[in-house]
């Protein structure tokens, strides 16, 4: 895949991916145009307004906001396969190539993409994400190289609750399983998981349109509560480098951890998933 020389020159410089592998966070400059993020937009309200334009292989066993539900926080999992409007900014070859360079791989490919809406804290005081790390849900996978990015569909300044990352957390121990992403008293987690550590330092993804930040599936992040006056969109696009594979997993309870692609990408020659599946899982950069 090329980019145009203009793109090329954004991508991270080794000085940026240095930074990457030190600190656990990236935020790329204005990588896409206004009106990519504008039809992103559209789609993602579609969504929330229970439009489908591609059906999925399964209809539950994921998060999936419809009209009627609890309005403060709206999730909707596994959106780009199911929005065209999302599937068409996933597919912005930008994105795939920055997150190459940062992981280290010649290939990036879908593993997950999550659209999130915040409403106004004056009528959803509690709407926040609680501190977890994205490995803690991916077990199943092979490889530590995956990462996120976040991708606010407008200006997102810190009063928006944007994304927030701890800093060189994805170095630390014991939290690699830390599943707490409904918790909503962040500074509770936070006196418990930093018994052991220094302080931490909590870095605020405050982005402007066009923008995202990368951030390592080992890295502690959450959000706080959205102090505007209109609801803050964003996605969260989950991405495999390209050795990431399937590999069995118990939980604490000794059974076997299961992922919501398990259930959709093809079986393997040796009988499990396969997460290079084109359907579920489609290449989004390769070099070359």
């Amino acid at each position: 895949m090329r980019l145009s020389p203009e793109l090329e020159a954004l991508l991270p410089s080794p000085e940026d991916v240095s930074f990457y592998r030190e600190h656990g966070w990236f935020i790329a400059p204005k990588v896409l145009t206004d009106a990519v993020v504008d039809t992103a937009m559209v789609g993602a309200n579609r969504h929330f307004a229970g439009e489908r334009d591609w059906s999925i292989p399964i209809s539950d066993g994921f998060t999936d906001w419809k009209p009627g539900d609890q309005d403060s926080l709206r999730v909707g999992e596994i959106v780009a396969l199911q929005n065209r409007e999302i599937r068409a900014l996933v597919e912005q070859p930008v994105i795939g190539a920055i997150a190459a360079r940062l992981a280290g791989t010649d290939t990036i490919r879908l593993w997950e993409s999550e659209l999130i809406s915040k409403a106004p804290a004056r009528s959803a005081p509690t709407a926040k994400v609680g501190w977890h790390t994205d490995r803690a849900y991916w077990m199943t996978c092979t490889s530590v190289e995956m990462l996120t990015a976040w991708i606010p569909f407008h200006d997102c300044p810190v009063e928006m609750g944007p994304l927030m990352v701890a800093d060189g957390s994805h170095k630390w121990a014991g939290i690699e399983q830390l599943r707490e992403f409904q918790n909503s008293d962040l500074a509770g987690v936070e006196g418990r998981i930093m018994e052991g550590h220094d302080a931490i330092e909590k870095v605020s993804m405050a982005l402007a349109k066009g923008q995202m930040s990368f951030h390592n599936a080992l890295t502690l992040h959450a959000s706080d509560v959205n102090g505007s006056e209109m609801y803050r969109t964003s996605l969260a696009l989950h991405l495999q480098d390209g050795s990431n594979r399937y590999r069995p997993f118990d939980n604490e309870k000794g059974e076997p951890w299961k992922v919501v692609n398990d259930r959709m990408c093809r079986v393997g020659p040796d009988g499990y998933p396969d997460y290079t599946d084109p359907d579920i899982c489609p290449v989004l950069w390769t070099e070359g």
